[in-house]
């Protein structure tokens, strides 16, 4: 029979209640065959909440227990254990046994990867039971993390009701323990970014216990009670425990995903054991980060500086210093940053929110003023006293009172300080952006470890008829990143070309061709085609979002192999004596400027910026060979690291 009529009558038999015959059918199939018919790895069948042929745990823990664990020794047998822990509610220990003694790395494998391990009940079951030396140890590592994960967030259960405060106060008092933790150590970035996870779970956690629309509080009271927080122990305490608790969640993800990790027990204490390969790759990608950025500032103040000339700029208040010119040309790398990026005014149109423009100049600008007038200068006073929160607030607000620690204010109050800065902008629309930048993460049941929304991507917190934000989460919205980001996130381009569209418009006065590809390839997918008489460049093209974690990184896996494999695929069925490239083009930048599989990894904002230096007289290509040399030899990158 063929592979449609084998899987035609294993349905059919399934649906006469011939359960063992209909998987005995389906199991006719070659591996490959049936891996990708059962696990669905496209996604192409939507998951089902009723028991189908797919699901039935009877496949597992009555067919395949029969079978000869050959099959665990396959390529693929991991989709399929994947496919069990996903699809799975209740354990099958019997099949879980079958695995562990005929493929124990395999098991191990699974576990970390779907985070299994963290179900502290099924980890109990498994070590009743007798299991290879291998699971054994790892089970040790798992119900350690398990222990450490419960043990500090029911320390964060117990310091919430110890405060013992209303609502309001317990939300006060958690930002300015915030405040006083980024204070004691501000040039930490790394500690700084963290801090701003765990008040992020915090504050969804407080929004999951009590309805902060009913709130109903003055701001003089609200600031009564930042500043009465500020010398609260509790308050302190539960902030250390989170940022112990968010710490804790990304060795999880560390552990169950970084490549080259390997973990051990010293003194009964969990030790990582760093790939310093990995450790490089990672430096690097930061690095790369760093450079794209100041790429993006210098462009801005080329911008500004253009506008400037012609007179085009309008300073509120005839304010020309220094640093208010300097946030006006961050404003102008952001916004081009994020147009290249492929997000249009009508995108944000249909949200029925502001313009680009109007939109970084409101984030930006409210941020940087605050940073110059309040983080700077309090941060500047931890720096030379070494003294606490308390006392360093204390003396800013004697030295200037325009500092702020929080932002608490309402919708109108924004809106007329936004009107008096000069932007042009309706009530509805600034109402729309206040609440498209409110975080707000409520669901039915609470998880600390999945909860995947950020202050950084939202910074502002609504209590009642006011708006709050953290002065150190508020502040970020100063860098590129953290803007862009974010409106990324909150704003996804319904279309998904965007950036092949950008390329090709930057591209089309060169020597070469640069083409847009047809959608419903034969062969593979292609995105972009550059070409000329000597050499080809395919583009499979990815907008993505920066990885800040293991989790992210690994999510991003399936997809990196999918163009991997469109790319190779488009390449075998080209009939050419020219230099075929495969360039994987990504507006992410980790693992940018390595090869894999014949597909060299670029950076899509390296692209853009390249034509510029060549559109400005600074960079001369004569073909699109030199072109291929300089993206392929990471020309960018290698300049701006022999500068610094």
């Amino acid at each position: 029979m063929s592979n449609i009529q084998y899987k035609k009558e294993a349905q059919n038999l399934y649906k006469s209640n011939k359960l063992f015959e209909a998987y005995s059918c389906a199991w006719k199939l070659s591996f490959s065959d049936f891996i990708t018919w059962y696990t669905n790895p496209q996604k192409r069948r939507g998951l089902s909440k009723s028991q189908t042929f797919f699901n039935n745990s009877f496949f597992y823990n009555s067919f395949l227990i029969t079978k000869p664990p050959v099959w665990l020794q396959h390529n693929d047998a991991i989709l399929l254990w994947h496919h069990y822990l996903d699809s799975q509610k209740e354990i099958s220990l019997e099949f879980e046994l079958y695995v562990a003694h005929n493929n124990a790395i395999l098991f191990i494998e699974g576990y970390k990867n779907r985070k299994t391990f963290l179900d502290s009940s099924r980890i109990k079951l498994l070590e009743r039971k007798q299991l290879p030396e291998p699971i054994i140890n790892e089970l040790k590592i798992w119900d350690k993390f398990n222990n450490i994960l419960n043990s500090n967030w029911s320390d964060v259960l117990q310091l919430t009701d110890k405060i013992n405060a209303q609502p309001h106060e317990l939300c006060m008092s958690i930002f300015s323990a915030f405040e006083a933790f980024i204070y004691q150590d501000s040039d930490n970035k790394s500690r700084w970014y963290f801090a701003v996870e765990a008040l992020s779970l915090l504050v969804a956690f407080i929004q999951n216990t009590y309805d902060f629309s009913d709130i109903s509080v003055d701001s003089d009271t609200l600031n009564k009670s930042y500043l009465e927080s500020v010398i609260n122990p509790n308050a302190i305490e539960l902030f250390n425990k989170t940022f112990d608790y968010v710490l804790c969640r990304n060795n999880v993800y560390r552990y169950a995903h970084e490549p080259g990790l390997n973990v051990v027990f010293d003194e009964n204490n969990i030790v990582f054991k760093e790939s310093e390969d990995f450790n490089k790759q990672w430096q690097r990608d930061e690095y790369r980060y760093s450079v794209n950025e100041n790429l993006y500032y210098a462009f801005g103040e080329q911008l500004f500086d253009e506008v400037k000339k012609n007179e085009k700029i309008k300073f509120i208040n005839g304010n020309k210093d220094s640093n208010n010119q300097l946030g006006n040309a961050r404003q102008f790398a952001i916004k081009q940053a994020i147009i290249d990026l492929g997000v249009h005014d009508e995108d944000l149109k249909n949200c029925k929110l502001p313009n680009l423009n109007l939109i970084i100049s409101f984030m930006h600008g409210i941020a940087w003023r605050k940073l110059e007038t309040s983080e700077k200068p309090l941060h500047k006073i931890s720096r030379t006293r070494r003294n606490k929160y308390s006392q360093g607030i204390a003396e800013l607000n004697y030295k200037s009172r325009f500092s702020e620690f929080i932002i608490i204010s309402d919708k109108s109050i924004l809106f007329q300080a936004a009107e008096a800065s000069g932007l042009n902008l309706a009530k509805r629309e600034f109402d729309q952006l206040i609440d498209a930048f409110s975080f707000n993460w409520i669901v039915k049941k609470f998880d600390p470890i999945t909860m995947p929304l950020s202050l950084w991507q939202k910074p502002f917190v609504k209590l009642g008829k006011h708006v709050l934000s953290p002065l150190s989460v508020l502040t970020g919205f100063t860098g590129l990143y953290t803007i862009s980001e974010s409106i990324l996130k909150n704003f996804r381009p319904g279309d998904g070309t965007r950036i092949e569209n950008r390329l090709k418009e930057v591209y089309q006065n060169t020597s070469w061709k640069t083409l847009l590809l047809e959608d419903n390839q034969e062969f593979g997918d292609i995105d972009v085609l550059m070409e000329d008489e000597k050499s080809i460049v395919l583009m499979q093209m990815k907008r993505t979002t920066q990885k800040t974690n293991m989790f992210e990184l690994h999510n991003q896996l399936r997809q990196d192999k999918k163009a991997f494999s469109q790319l190779l695929e488009a390449k075998e069925s080209i009939d050419s004596n020219k230099n075929i490239h495969l360039w994987y083009v990504t507006t992410a930048f980790e693992k940018v400027g390595t090869w894999e599989n014949d597909v060299y990894r670029v950076s899509y904002q390296d692209l853009i910026h390249t034509k510029r230096l060549l559109d400005s007289g600074r960079l001369r290509l004569k073909s699109l060979s030199s072109f291929i040399e300089m993206i392929e030899s990471d020309y960018l990158y290698n300049l701006r690291k022999q500068d610094t």
